[in-house]
């Protein structure tokens, strides 16, 4: 029954602590003034106010798991008492309880269903959803009467009692409707009347206000519609004045853990953006130019490939591409002959390429190419002495305090990593035989949202390259459908004349947006776990947040 449920509270900071790393609840939507908790299927919303406020909820969780649970949230909180006693049955709804209380008062229990049972440890992601919120208002009848014209019943045959605590919905999910100065179960605290939203899953939604009134409408969220539109998966953030940020989707689908605003995403072809800067470095160091050839640099590797630095940073060299994305519709189909679990370095791509002709005479025309960044890599590391990935951290990801980015195995994802989906008749498979089990200088990084807004500040400052080298880079080089092309990077006039810098990637089970807005210095980033989604999403956002901040 519950989607969404909007708390209000006057310790923001204290309560996203005490969610977010005292328990270990997944923040999936931040902003300056409120953050959002993923609850299983439901999600709870504390929002700031300047009025202390003190609620009831209540979490399902399965049956089967009430002492695993009860231990594990005694190691975090202390569980409240009643007559001695730290937790309960309730033989009407055939469940166990037990109760603690978060920094502002609220009175939290997890609700264990007896009919309802989980295999494995008790962990965050064994919540099922929200169970029980308590409305309190002087206005119980008429409240009570409102919500059960939206169908939803009041529990037992005695109907709304003004001075009783009153069960409104069915199954295992229940608004508890109560007066005033009553004193919760297990605790101490009175009942308060106090402003909240709720949002049911067929999208209708109760607003109480302050005095305890009703109201009732339809949910409007254009961000959410699209999202929920395109079955969208992955994280929308909005690094500005007043940041923003919103998560949805599973991670990892077998065990419904959820996509979080600091989940790990793979980013494709976007990671092309990071060989460029590496490059850039090197000429800044006089190790390498812009005008050096690849046959030079290379000779025993690309003997008969006159092609310079230059011309691979901007895809004008014309040589041959292992995946010609103009010509070729379906990466995976690569590796169906050759076992993408050979696929771990720059190197093992040579032999994709290395002998086929020349596509069209060095700096003829713009097309985009694959392998000329493969090249690249390469380059960079005979000129360092090491693995590209090595370089990439040590030169890019440290600095920037990127801290969860990196290069990882298919087949050793660290946690808080999404799995890539690729959906397949109506089913689902994940995309680890379909890339390279390791990325590297054209594709395959993975980054978090807010590492990629350090990334473009940082390369914006002069952290990564100097204020003469950046110009460079980011100076129109080439030009295809109207955006023009620097070093690995996009580049775009907006209707009102700003520059807007950006990088995509797109490959099975992986979709990715990432823009820099010059005039408002401005960090869009859209990370998605499935093949398509990320810029259709970035578009709307873009339409609604951008120059609006």
């Amino acid at each position: 029954m519950f989607k969404k449920v909007i708390l209000y509270t006057n310790q923001l900071e204290d309560m996203k602590g005490f969610y977010e790393y005292q328990l270990g609840f997944r923040i999936v939507e931040e902003n300056d003034t409120s953050f959002t908790l993923s609850m299983g299927e439901s999600q709870l919303v504390f929002r700031e106010s300047e009025k202390a406020a003190v609620y009831h909820f209540a979490l399902n969780i399965p049956g089967n798991q009430f002492t695993l649970a009860k231990s594990w949230t005694s190691e975090r909180v202390t569980l409240n008492r009643q007559e001695g006693m730290d937790e309960v049955f309730y033989a009407n709804f055939d469940a166990d309880a037990f109760y603690f209380q978060d920094p502002a008062g609220n009175v939290v229990e997890f609700i264990a269903r007896r009919s309802v049972d989980r295999m494995g440890n008790f962990t965050v992601d064994s919540i099922l959803n929200i169970s029980e919120v308590s409305i309190t208002t002087p206005y119980v009848e008429e409240v009570g009467e409102l919500i059960e014209d939206m169908d939803i019943p009041v529990r037992g045959s005695k109907g709304i009692e003004v001075n009783s605590l009153n069960f409104l919905g069915r199954g295992h999910a229940f608004i508890i409707l109560v007066a005033p100065k009553r004193i919760w179960y297990f605790s101490k605290q009175k009942s308060e009347t106090h402003p909240l939203s709720i949002e049911l899953t067929d999208g209708r939604r109760i607003n109480i206000s302050a005095e305890g009134r009703f109201q009732q409408e339809k949910s409007a969220n254009p961000i959410l519609d699209k999202m929920e539109q395109t079955n969208f998966s992955g994280v929308a953030y909005l690094a500005a004045k007043e940041p923003w940020a919103m998560a949805r989707g599973f991670a990892d689908r077998a065990n419904e853990r959820p996509n979080a605003i600091d989940t790990r995403f793979g980013i494709g072809s976007g990671s092309k953006a990071f060989t460029a800067v590496v490059v850039c470095q090197l000429v800044e160091e006089g190790k390498i130019s812009f005008e050096d050839q690849l046959s030079h640099l290379l000779p025993k590797t690309f003997p008969h490939f006159n092609v310079t630095i230059h011309q691979l940073l901007t895809h004008t060299s014309g040589i041959p591409d292992y995946f010609d994305e103009q010509v070729m519709d379906d990466y995976e189909d690569l590796w169906k002959q050759r076992p993408m679990y050979r696929m771990q370095t720059a190197s093992d791509f040579i032999p994709l390429f290395k002998e086929l002709p020349m596509m069209f005479k060095p700096g003829e025309r713009f097309h985009y190419n694959n392998a000329g960044y493969i090249a690249l890599g390469l380059i960079i590391e005979n000129v360092t002495g090491k693995e590209f990935t090595d370089v990439v951290t040590a030169r890019i990801f440290e600095p920037a305090e990127m801290r969860n980015s990196g290069y990882f195995s298919l087949d050793r994802l660290p946690g808080q990593t999404a799995f890539g989906y690729i959906e397949e008749e109506g089913m689902w498979r994940t995309n680890q035989y379909a890339i390279p089990v390791r990325g590297g200088a054209d594709r395959g990084a993975y980054v978090t949202a807010s590492d990629m807004a350090n990334f473009w500040n940082c390369l914006m400052n002069g952290t990564l390259l100097t204020k003469d080298m950046l110009p460079k880079m980011l100076q129109a080089s080439a030009t295809r459908n109207n955006s023009d092309y620097g070093y690995g990077i996009w580049i775009q006039t907006q209707a009102n004349g700003a520059l807007k810098y950006h990088i995509m990637g797109h490959e099975p089970g992986v979709s990715f947006h990432s823009a820099f807005y010059a005039a408002e210095h401005n960090v869009l980033t859209v990370l998605s776990n499935k093949s398509e989604g990320a810029h259709e999403l970035a578009m709307t956002l873009e339409e609604l947040k951008i120059g609006k901040e």
